[in-house]
């Protein structure tokens, strides 16, 4: 007989599960078919279309329903499993992923507060099989009011089933991101700063760099913008003199391009030397490669992974689509990486230069020992440059508008 605990513990006879928070989701969906299965039921006429859409809303409906990701606790057969896929019973309909460990491989499991997410960690015996095994674990989706309740029959199941319970939510051992602060690389803290697990793909070793967005020397700064101020200047004449505003928007745009081409061609010259140079961070367990885009002399480097001292990411948040950790509208950005390598300077890697949130995936799987630390320098300013004239050009075009219009009530 089913025992279903606040949708996150379920038990019969003979197993006990955890059902992970991710696929506690998988109930909005399956509502949200469910309204319309209904609605479309009501609203049905016979055709084939109407028949196409309800076997569509049948099939999305059997297809949530039977998602799962979840821990299966066997007390018959001493197994532990892993289970992210699709099932229906105990029938297996497709596996993302499976794992399977032997309570006697199992030294405890602990639960733990990790970075605002209450998290069920498995802790593996020292053996030859599993000395180099990532850690497991599975985060917990539970009302405030109801977590003491869980937490009691959590631990009761799996006391039962010979499994020793360490840890609790919210004791001083917990892991906590702190804001404006640094963080030690680890699958926790990435999961958290991405907001999503990738750890399932192939770890990316090969970053090509975007030279377009490497940093320019200072010198060539208005060379990239003259074409922007003339035509800056230019709209301005325009709407003075015609109050053609379309045609302004236009030279504005057109000074924008120019300037972007104008910053391409001037990077690839800058940074583009020789025959056909490498221009690609390669990174695998033993050492990193720097292609010479990233050094005034202009000679790739590699530095080897016991060489390098530290690795400090800066970063912050900003604003975009995406509902992220800690809440609200945010994506990390990355500025810089910078690398400590022993005997030699800092090296600063521009973070828009390349995918820089992979190559921190890449960092944290490959073992190589880095911080994050969240600084209050605001990402992407120049978005503020171009909206803080474009403010200033709409509210003079709405104050000379409405100056027109009082002179034309008065004549």
């Amino acid at each position: 007989m089913f025992s279903k605990i606040t949708g996150t513990l379920l038990k019969n006879a003979t197993s006990f599960s955890i059902i992970s928070a991710f696929e506690k989701v998988k109930w909005i969906f399956l509502f949200l078919n469910l309204i319309h299965l209904v609605l479309g039921s009501v609203l049905f006429t016979l055709s084939i279309e109407s028949v196409g859409r309800l076997i569509i809303s049948i099939l999305l409906i059997l297809i949530t329903f039977s998602y799962q990701r979840r821990w299966c606790f066997d007390a018959s057969r001493k197994i532990l499993t892993q289970f992210h896929g699709f099932k229906l019973g105990i029938k297996a309909i497709y596996t993302i992923a499976q794992q399977e460990f032997d309570y006697a491989n199992i030294k405890n499991i602990e639960l733990k507060e990790v970075h605002n997410t209450n998290k069920v960690i498995l802790h593996l015996k020292d053996t030859e099989n599993n000395q180099a095994a990532k850690q497991v674990s599975i985060s917990l989706k539970v009302k405030s009011n109801k977590l003491s309740f869980v937490v009691q029959q959590l631990r009761s199941n799996l006391s039962s089933q010979g499994i020793n319970v360490i840890g609790q939510f919210g004791c001083i051992n917990n892991k906590v991101w702190p804001s404006f602060g640094s963080v030690a690389l680890d699958q926790d803290t990435v999961k958290a700063f991405i907001g999503i697990n990738l750890f399932n793909n192939p770890v990316m070793r090969q970053f090509p760099v975007i030279l377009f967005m490497l940093p320019l020397p200072s010198q060539y700064f208005h060379r990239v913008w003259i074409p922007s101020y003339i035509s800056s200047i230019l709209a301005l004449f325009i709407v003075y003199s015609s109050q053609n505003f379309i045609a302004a928007i236009v030279v504005g745009l057109f000074g924008g391009g120019v300037s972007a081409v104008r910053r391409k061609l001037i990077c690839d010259k800058h940074y583009t030397f020789g025959a056909s140079p490498i221009t690609e961070i390669i990174i695998s367990e033993e050492y990193l490669d720097i292609p010479a885009v990233y050094f005034e002399n202009k000679q790739a480097k590699q530095i080897k992974k016991t060489d390098i001292q530290s690795i400090d990411i800066e970063w912050n948040w900003y604003k975009s689509g995406k509902v992220q950790f800690g809440g609200g509208y945010l994506e990390p950005y990355v500025f810089n990486l910078n690398i400590d390598v022993e005997n030699e300077s800092r090296l600063v890697l521009a973070g828009q230069s390349f995918d820089s949130k992979k190559l921190v995936i890449a960092l944290c799987e490959l073992g190589y020992n880095a911080t994050l630390t969240q600084i209050t320098k605001t990402p992407m300013a120049w978005r503020y440059y171009i909206l803080g004239p474009l403010v200033v050009f709409l509210l003079g075009v709405i104050g000379y508008g409405l100056y027109m219009a009082y002179f034309r009530l008065i004549a």
